[in-house]
């Protein structure tokens, strides 16, 4: 693959993963709104079992309608401390150049439709999303990033592509070796 492709791959998997993001944090804020059951992330362990109710039916247009606000960009550095909801936190981290496009709305409109599988997606990334976040900020990247797992894998550590991408995150084994990364029986970075 040469460079070209894979920067114009890169773009439109950040891209599909921005509309995740967007049409997500939509229904999950609705989702929350609609019951008492806590579904941000957090590092209490206990959280981490606590169920969503069924979504109800929505349109896409009611899922998208809460992203219509602006979203105010802020270095994490001017906060004191970081806020307590992830979703918060990676909106507050993004960094990357203006994502608009009409793969992205696509995308948009696919995820706005399955308001449950969004549901489901969220539930599962509780695990990580709060450590992936960290580890973003601390290096100072974009918290875009933290989304590429829903669209790679739907968070799915144990994912394998028939082209044998593996993991949430789907790295080729090709791509740990050229990075150095150990791959063995025991550990696959």
């Amino acid at each position: 693959m040469n460079h070209h492709t894979m920067g114009f791959s890169l773009k439109i998997k950040l891209g599909l993963c921005l509309a995740l993001f967007l049409t997500g944090c939509a229904n999950v804020q609705q989702q929350a709104e609609r019951s008492a059951v806590d579904i941000s992330t957090t590092v209490d362990a206990t959280a981490a079992t606590t169920v969503a109710p069924p979504p109800t039916a929505q349109t896409p247009a009611q899922v998208l309608a809460p992203i219509q606000a602006p979203i105010v960009k802020a270095k994490i550095d001017d906060v004191a401390e970081p806020p307590a909801d992830i979703w918060v936190r990676i909106r507050q981290g993004f960094a990357m150049p203006d994502l608009e496009n009409d793969l992205v709305k696509d995308r948009e409109a696919w995820y706005a439709a399955r308001p449950d599988y969004m549901v489901r997606m969220t539930e599962r990334s509780r695990k990580y999303l709060f450590h992936i976040v960290e580890e973003l900020e601390r290096r100072n990247m974009p918290t875009e990033l933290a989304l590429l797992p829903f669209i790679e894998s739907a968070f799915n550590p144990e994912a394998v592509s028939s082209a044998k991408a593996a993991g949430m995150w789907q790295f080729m084994p090709a791509t740990g070796k050229y990075f150095d990364l150990k791959q063995n029986i025991f550990r696959d970075e």
